[in-house]
């Protein structure tokens, strides 16, 4: 956690550095000759704040944190039956991965975002997600150990799944219409067969995700976490997955892309 946090905060740096030297040049080269040009070069404030946004805030996190150990979980990820899913208090959003006992696992992430979609970070985190986007599941090394792209919005999303191979193993679709309410999806294999429907309100108490014959996929609840770590989150509650042992990996594969996914859709900034 302190090596992303750094990580985030030097890139600011750099970003900064860029906006000055464009900002000066712009004075040295095309003074403004009127009140009005004067003005237009308000527009570099917004890159120079979100800039020193970025920095304030990733120093605090980082002074949060520098000081602290977390262990390093022995396991791997699909090794799991027990995963908490914590949000990072961080400014570019990406979740925690750990055992129940406290271990780190690893992170899901964003792989790309753009430049124009920091803004909408100061305003609400999950606006990223109505955007096409590649995630990421990283292992404590940084390693990839899955991947999903998400395409379409509003009416219907689509979440494409990868082994950490980059193999193609299925689909997941989505009706966002719906997903104001409650969220109901279904997940498909790599040959577009259905292998699980997904219905959940809006993610309250607990509850659990079962296939056509009734064996269970996934259970989520709240339960206890090392209280030493909370003070590192922006949220006091412990969301806690299940995961079935009696499903194959590539199925656990594609169920940890769909949880994944819709835990980030919950992250508020």
């Amino acid at each position: 956690m302190q090596k992303c946090t750094k990580k985030r905060e030097k890139l600011a740096y750099v970003f900064l550095t860029v906006t000055l030297l464009v900002a000066g040049g712009w004075l040295i080269f095309q003074t403004p000759d009127s009140n009005r040009e004067w003005w237009d070069l308000l527009f570099f404030l917004l890159p120079f704040g979100l800039s020193i946004s970025i920095i304030v805030i990733s120093r605090s996190h980082y002074l949060k944190v520098k000081d602290i150990e977390i262990p390093h979980s022995d396991k791997q990820l699909l090794e799991l039956k027990e995963l908490v899913i914590k949000k990072d208090a961080t400014f570019v959003p990406r979740l925690l991965l750990f055992e129940k006992s406290g271990g780190f696992i690893g992170s899901v992430e964003m792989a790309n975002i753009k430049w124009w979609m920091y803004p909408m970070l100061l305003r609400d985190a999950s606006l990223l997600t109505w955007f096409p986007m590649t995630y990421q599941f990283l292992d404590d090394d940084g390693k990839i150990q899955l991947s999903f792209r998400k395409t379409g919005w509003f009416k219907q999303s689509k979440l494409e799944i990868f082994s950490a191979e980059n193999n193609m193993l299925g689909t997941y679709i989505q009706e966002e219409l719906k997903a104001l309410i409650n969220i109901k999806g279904e997940l498909y294999n790599e040959r577009q067969e259905l292998i699980l429907p997904i219905q959940a309100s809006g993610f309250s108490g607990s509850f659990s995700w079962n296939d056509q014959q009734e064996r269970r996929w996934a259970y989520f609840y709240n339960g206890m976490f090392p209280h030493e770590y909370t003070h590192l989150f922006r949220d006091m509650q412990n969301d806690i997955v299940e995961l079935s042992g009696d499903i194959s990996e590539e199925d656990k594969i594609r169920l940890l892309a769909v949880i994944g996914y819709l835990f980030f859709t919950r992250i508020k900034s």
